[in-house]
C-alpha cells in the first residue's frame, strides 16, 4: 500500500540522486518518478513478508547506486546546445570577413572596423542568450511589447530619417536600425501574449489593434513597408500555427494578408523593384539595371571566378544585399554552389530545431521567428541570380549591415538555441504559465 509521507531513507536517496542532475527545474518530476518505482517494490518486498525498514532499503538496492542514477538522468536532461549551428554561424562569419578584405568598395577600411566589431559583439550576445532559459522572458511578453511601441515612439520622435526610413541616431557615425529589429522584438512579444490567459479571452479587436494594426501603423510612419511586411509574414506564420479558435485566427489572418498587400502597393520602392525583375530588358539602364548586371556578374564568373581582388561589377551594395552576386563573380560558381549548400544545411538544422521542441512557449518562438530568420537568407540568394525581386535584404553573418539588424538576427539566432538547448530540460508542459 502506497505511503502518503515520504520515507526518510527514500527522501535521503532521492536528495542523492537529484544532486548529479544539473537541470534544477527536472528535480520535482524526478523526485516524483523515482518515488513512485520505489514505492511499488517497497509494496512488493513487503508483500513477501519484509517489514517496512527492511523493505525500503531492498527497494532502494533494486532501483540501485545514487550516484549511477543521478548521472544518467543527468545525461538524459542535462542541457544540450546545437553545436553544428554555431558552427555554420562561424563559418558564415569567416567568409564574409575574409571576402571583405578583397573588395575595393567605398569607405573599406570604415566598414571592416565595423564588421569586426559586430561580429565580437554579436557573437558575445548571441552566448549569452544560448546560455539563458528563454522560459524567464515569459512572463514578460507584454512589458516586451510596451517597451518596444514606447522605443519606437520615441525614435519617430527624435530619430534621425535617412531615406524615408527613421533610425535611433547614436552619433554623426552610428544610427541603430531599431525599427527592424522590432520586426522581431514584436513577434517575441507577441508569441508569449498569446499564452497567456489575460490574452487568451481579449476580442478580436482588441487583438487585430495590438498585433496587427498598431504595429503597422508605427512601421508606416517610420517609412519601412519592407519590415512591416516582413513583420506580418511572421505574424501570419505564428498564428497558422498558434492553437486558438478558428475563427479568430482566420480573421487575424485575413486582414494581416489584406496589410501586407496594401503595403506592397503603397512602397512605391518596391512595386518598382517588382516591375522592375517582371521586365528588366525594358528598362535596361533603370529598373531592371541591377537584376541584368547581378546576373551578368555570375554568367560571366565561371566556374573559378575573377579571383580575389578582381575589379567589381558596377553595381552598388556588393557587401550587403548583393554579397552572393560579389562570391560568385570572384570565387566562381564553385563558391556558389558551396554557399547554397551551406545554407541549405543550416535551414535544415534550423528546422529541425522547430520540429523537437514541444513546449507550447519555445515552439511558439521559434515558429514565429525562424520562418523570418530564414527568408533573409533565401531572399538575398535568390534575387541575385534574377529569381526573386531585389529588396534591401542582407544575407545575416555573410553580409555586412546595420548595427541593429546584425545584433538581432544574433539575438534571434541565440534564442532558438536557447529553446533548443532546454528542450530535454522540460517536464510535462502547461499550455498556459503566463499570468
Amino acid at each position: 500500500m502506497k505511503q502518503t509521507n515520504t520515507h526518510p531513507l527514500i527522501a535521503d536517496y532521492l536528495d542523492q540522486v537529484c544532486r548529479h542532475v544539473r537541470a534544477t527545474e527536472m528535480h520535482r518530476r524526478i523526485r516524483d518518478e523515482l518515488e513512485s518505482h520505489l514505492l511499488d517494490l517497497m509494496d512488493e518486498q513487503m508483500d513477501e513478508g519484509l517489514g517496512e525498514e527492511e523493505a525500503v532499503r531492498q527497494a532502494i538496492l533494486q532501483m540501485g547506486d545514487s550516484a549511477a542514477v543521478g548521472k544518467q538522468l543527468h545525461q538524459i536532461y542535462k542541457p544540450k546546445v546545437e553545436w553544428r549551428l554555431l558552427v555554420y554561424v562561424m563559418a558564415f562569419l569567416a567568409v564574409g570577413l575574409f571576402t571583405m578584405y578583397g573588395m575595393q568598395v567605398s569607405f573599406i577600411e570604415f566598414k571592416l572596423d565595423r564588421y569586426w566589431f559586430y561580429t565580437l559583439f554579436g557573437i558575445g550576445v548571441m552566448l549569452a542568450v544560448t546560455f539563458t532559459d528563454y522560459r524567464k522572458l515569459l512572463p514578460y511578453s507584454l512589458h516586451l511589447y510596451v517597451l518596444t511601441v514606447g522605443v519606437f515612439f520615441l525614435i519617430l520622435a527624435y530619430g534621425h530619417t535617412m531615406n524615408g526610413k527613421t533610425y535611433m541616431y547614436i552619433s554623426s557615425s552610428i544610427k541603430i536600425d531599431f525599427v527592424a529589429m522590432t520586426m522581431y522584438l514584436f513577434l517575441i512579444s507577441i508569441a508569449g501574449m498569446l499564452l497567456a490567459r489575460t490574452w487568451r479571452f481579449r476580442s478580436i479587436a482588441s487583438k487585430l489593434t495590438v498585433f496587427v494594426l498598431l504595429p503597422a501603423c508605427l512601421f508606416v510612419m517610420a517609412g519601412s513597408f519592407m519590415d512591416l511586411m516582413l513583420y506580418l509574414f511572421g505574424f501570419m506564420i505564428l498564428m497558422m500555427y498558434t492553437k486558438t479558435a478558428r475563427k479568430e485566427k482566420l480573421y487575424l489572418v485575413i486582414v494581416s494578408a489584406f496589410v501586407w498587400t496594401g503595403a506592397c502597393l503603397l512602397d512605391r520602392y518596391t512595386l518598382g523593384r517588382v516591375l522592375g525583375w517582371l521586365h528588366p530588358t525594358k528598362e535596361p539602364l533603370g529598373r531592371g539595371y541591377e537584376y541584368l548586371t547581378s546576373m551578368e556578374a555570375i554568367r560571366s564568373a565561371g566556374f573559378w571566378g575573377k579571383g580575389f581582388n578582381a575589379p567589381l561589377p558596377s553595381m552598388p551594395y556588393l557587401d550587403s544585399d548583393f554579397k552572393f552576386t560579389y562570391l560568385i563573380h570572384s570565387y566562381g560558381w564553385i563558391a556558389g554552389i558551396l554557399i547554397l549548400l551551406a545554407v541549405a544545411l543550416f535551414i535544415m538544422r534550423l528546422a529541425r530545431v522547430v520540429k523537437e521542441v514541444d513546449e507550447p512557449y519555445g515552439k511558439h518562438l521559434v515558429v514565429s521567428i525562424v520562418p523570418l530568420f530564414s527568408l533573409f537568407f533565401i531572399w538575398p540568394l535568390l534575387m541575385s541570380t534574377g529569381m526573386l525581386p531585389i529588396v534591401r535584404l542582407e544575407i545575416p553573418f555573410l553580409s555586412y549591415g546595420n548595427i541593429g539588424t546584425s545584433l538581432a538576427h544574433f539575438t534571434v539566432l541565440g534564442l532558438a538555441l536557447s529553446v533548443h538547448r532546454h528542450r530535454s530540460s522540460i517536464g510535462k508542459p502547461h499550455t498556459f504559465l503566463a499570468k
